[in-house]
């Protein structure tokens, strides 16, 4: 159906809503009635009914057709069904399909097992968004709920039989390039001969080895068996590309440009903590300012003030982080640990879908900030090249965290200092 009416719609099979439903695109409907040979309007009787709601606010059974339209409606691609049995409603809710409707399927549970927060998805983006930044994210598409939460209780059992060592390699990562788009149920990588020939030990990306050589032609990039000389997980061969915001092997000419630097991580992860203050933000007059904090006395602690027309503590966020990255070492892992979740989201999740809708927001309009998300991801990207990592921490503001609190400092004086 295309709208969910605010009378009980269940007279006909309701259908999932689509991407562009929501809450104004609900209408009121008057009581399903019958009109008698008379003319005179009767109410038609019904029978018990339990409304089940798959996905929705909060999915359940529901006794009246009021308090199941509070949990879809607005709720993009819901899925609800009325049945005359509590019986079938469980089954519904629980992933399965007792009408067996042609109309209900197929239905698609996203099985996140390694991510930010592991658990079942019932939309790609969703799901996407728990994967996103992550290294080595696991995830896998299933028609039905019972066999993704299968999918989660056997990655439980293999990560209590992983060490502690292989569980640490599982750590957030700002690295992204290597995400894949939704898989189809069940869908496997063809494999070659050769390819099962030479694989040796399984690697972290859901199982494929390490082989000597291969066919790139066999393979979506990213998809492969790793080669020789392969580190932390990643494929030398292939790149981020930018333009199509997706992964594609190198060309010849890319692959001899730049070449890693055996001692590239002999120091270890650099930790830095950022900040930006805005002075009467969001107010005309505002003056705002940066803080970029290495540690106690460190010559490469930054304070400085916001440049540009717009004094705006979020151009100070995504600033000061686009200040970090200019100062740490191309060929130096980093963290980069900020309180602002808007800046960390903007570089590592929400410009995928921005890039595909020509920097616009859902909403159609332009994405502010625009200017400093571009130049912050040309940096991460570069350092992605070289095989670098680049990672993001959120820590709660204003909660005495020592280096929180320094960055905080340098950012008020930046402020204070352009005022």
């Amino acid at each position: 159906m295309s709208n969910i009416a605010d009378s009980d719609p269940f007279r006909e099979t309701p259908k999932p809503l689509t991407d562009v439903e929501d809450a104004a695109s609900i209408k009121s409907a008057s009581p399903a009635a019958t009109v008698t040979s008379n003319g005179l309007k009767r109410k038609r009787t019904t029978e018990p009914k339990f409304y089940a709601v798959r996905v929705g606010f909060t999915p359940g059974i529901y006794h009246s057709w009021a308090d199941c339209l509070k949990q879809v409606k607005g709720f993009k691609q819901a899925m609800f069904k009325s049945f005359t049995t509590l019986t079938d409603a469980e089954r519904f809710v629980a992933g399965e399909n007792p009408s067996h409707d042609a109309s209900l399927s197929p239905y698609k549970f996203y099985a996140v097992r390694n991510g930010r927060v592991p658990g079942v998805y019932t939309d790609w983006p969703s799901a996407q968004k728990q994967i996103t930044g992550w290294t080595k994210p696991k995830h896998k598409l299933f028609t039905t709920r019972a066999e993704a939460e299968r999918y989660l209780k056997e990655g439980d059992q293999q990560a209590a039989q992983a060490s502690s060592a292989s569980e640490a390699d599982t750590a957030n990562s700002g690295t992204y390039y290597s995400l894949d788009g939704p898989m189809e149920a069940g869908a496997q990588p063809s494999v070659s001969k050769k390819a099962k020939k030479n694989a040796t030990a399984a690697d972290g990306r859901g199982g494929k080895g390490m082989v000597d050589e291969y066919n790139e032609d066999e393979y979506e990039p990213g998809t492969g068996p790793l080669p020789p000389g392969a580190e932390d997980g990643f494929d030398p061969n292939i790149i981020f590309d930018a333009k199509t915001g997706t992964v594609v092997y190198k060309t010849e000419d890319q692959r001899k440009a730049t070449k890693l630097q055996t001692k590239a991580h002999q120091d270890g992860m650099l930790r830095v903590h950022t900040d930006g203050s805005s002075l009467g933000n969001g107010s005309q007059g505002a003056f705002a300012g940066i803080g970029v904090y290495f540690g106690p006395g460190d010559s490469r602690n930054v304070s400085e003030p916001l440049a540009g027309a717009r004094q705006t503590n979020q151009r100070a966020e995504l600033t000061a982080i686009l200040r970090a990255l200019d100062i740490v070492p191309r060929n130096r892992d980093v963290t980069i640990i900020t309180d602002s979740r808007y800046a960390i989201d903007c570089v590592t999740v929400w410009y995928l879908n921005w890039r595909k809708n020509g920097w616009k927001t859902a909403a159609g309009k332009p994405v502010e900030n625009k200017d400093i998300v571009e130049n912050v991801l040309a940096k991460i990207e570069e350092r992605n090249h070289l095989k670098v990592q680049t990672l993001f921490e959120w820590i709660k503001g204003h909660s005495n965290h020592p280096g929180n609190v320094e960055a905080d400092k340098l950012a008020v004086n930046g402020a204070r200092n352009g005022a």
